[in-house]
């Protein structure tokens, strides 16, 4: 808090009297995090070593957005000094000025909307961080206990608790409490889980996500029969998530749209093209409670909201930003967290464990090699995925290695595409037919 305390001052001297008629404000923007984080991670079976130690960290730092009087901006990170010295922030202000830009588009601060009721944080986390983390270490303690006896061991948990703090020269002034909680371990590096929200995991969760991951690792042992041409891909949620990071963000990013960058014209937004399967919708939801795309506000003050980007396989609109809103005629939309409050939504979907029942012939993919360098615009995609695991007459049966041909944009657009509803993910598997054979 004492880092807006200190901007605040900084910027409303500066925009009712400057030192130097230079460095007159016209609006401007502050949004800081004021945080607390403990983990604690296992390395190699070994929990709380030198390279995973029990750790204790807080801070306070944020980004400014500056509109001087004659209309050019400057954006700058920031964070807390050990000394309310005004002349340190004095130079700062000066520094900031000197690297300031023409941006007509970005100088625009938004007026205060009504904000959602969106529950963010979780009291039982702030607990922990406060000092009752037994909790932590017993969590460890047990996966280390029920691990396999011949695996090598990777995790880690990390809980978070803080304030995020958002001003504007516009009279936006918003305070609210926030936390996270991160969890997931692997065995040999190979099969692993992770859970990761606004709350803490409930032990019906944790044991779900156990036996599940040790199940796939102990099939993961047996040698299974090659994929033949009627093999079909089903991507595990993790990767239905990675490829949704690499195909459908970068894509559906406002600036990029309007930039031509993107797979998808401005033109084609604009008259709703069908670019998926009717059955396919995309949303970003930043409303839903404890999720951890979820947020009252963004950085740049707009209220949370929920954003359809493909309605029934029709375009409806990219995510916009506050400059990108502004060159494309619109409000700004939800803007995602990563691939956190984005989600993707199938009319026929079914739960997971009737869908593996109707695979005869098929292939899980839980990892994929070489993904980041993938040509982003075409959907195109050429990957290894080594430690996949065969499922024959719908039981998963050993482990395959495969190389995957196709393009993501077509699997979402054909009628035989389906998902299959994970109930500890957000994403679902996704069960496609491309282009797949032995490596």
């Amino acid at each position: 808090m004492k880092l807006v305390a200190q901007l605040e001052e900084l910027f409303y001297q500066a925009q009712h009297a400057p030192k130097k008629e230079e460095l007159r404000l016209a609006d401007w923007r502050i949004s800081v995090h004021e945080s607390e984080a403990v983990s604690l991670g296992i390395k190699d079976n070994s929990p709380g070593s030198v390279y995973t130690p029990p750790s204790y960290r807080e801070g306070e730092n944020g980004e400014v957005f500056l509109v001087w009087a004659d209309g050019k901006c400057s954006q700058a990170m920031v964070q807390l000094v050990s000394h309310d010295d005004r002349e340190y922030w004095q130079q700062e202000l000066e520094h900031w000025r000197q690297a300031s830009y023409d941006d007509p588009d970005a100088a625009h601060i938004p007026s205060p909307e009504p904000l959602p009721l969106v529950t963010v944080d979780d009291q039982a986390i702030q607990k922990i961080i406060a000092g009752d983390d037994q909790m932590l270490f017993d969590q460890v303690g047990q996966w280390l206990t029920d691990k396999p006896s011949a695996a090598k061991m990777q995790g880690g948990i990390q809980t978070g608790w803080g304030y995020r703090h958002v001003r504007t020269s516009s009279g936006l002034s918003i305070t609210y409490r926030q936390s996270q909680f991160l969890a997931w371990f692997s065995f040999d590096s190979v099969i692993g889980g992770g859970f990761a929200k606004r709350r803490l995991f409930r032990p019906e969760e944790q044991e779900r996500l156990w036996t599940r991951t040790l199940n796939l690792y102990e099939t993961m042992h047996a040698v299974a029969p090659p994929v033949g041409p009627q093999t079909q891909v089903i991507l595990a949620p993790s990767m239905t998530e990675n490829m949704c990071g690499q195909y459908i963000l970068p894509n559906f990013s406002g600036d990029r749209v309007i930039e031509g960058q993107s797979a998808f014209p401005k033109e084609s937004f604009q008259k709703n093209k069908l670019v998926f399967h009717p059955h396919f919708s995309l949303v970003i939801d930043t409303l839903c409670p404890l999720e951890l795309g979820s947020y009252l506000v963004t950085a740049e003050g707009v209220p949370a909201e929920r954003t359809v980007l493909v309605r029934n396989g029709k375009l409806q609109t990219p995510f916009l930003r506050v400059k990108d809103a502004v060159r494309w005629g619109a409000k700004p939309t939800a803007i995602p967290q990563g691939t956190a409050g984005l989600y993707l939504k199938h009319q026929a979907e079914i739960p997971w464990v009737q869908a593996l029942r109707g695979v005869e012939d098929g292939v899980l993919v839980l990892t994929v090699l070489g993904l980041h360098t993938q040509d982003v615009v075409s959907g195109s995609y050429s990957l290894s995925a080594p430690h996949s695991l065969r499922i024959l007459n719908g039981e998963i049966v050993g482990r395959t290695d495969v190389k995957l041909t196709g393009n993501f944009f077509t699997d979402l657009a054909a009628p035989m595409t389906k998902t299959a509803q994970s109930d500890l993910d957000n994403f679902p598997y996704l069960i496609i037919e491309t282009g797949v054979q032995n490596l």
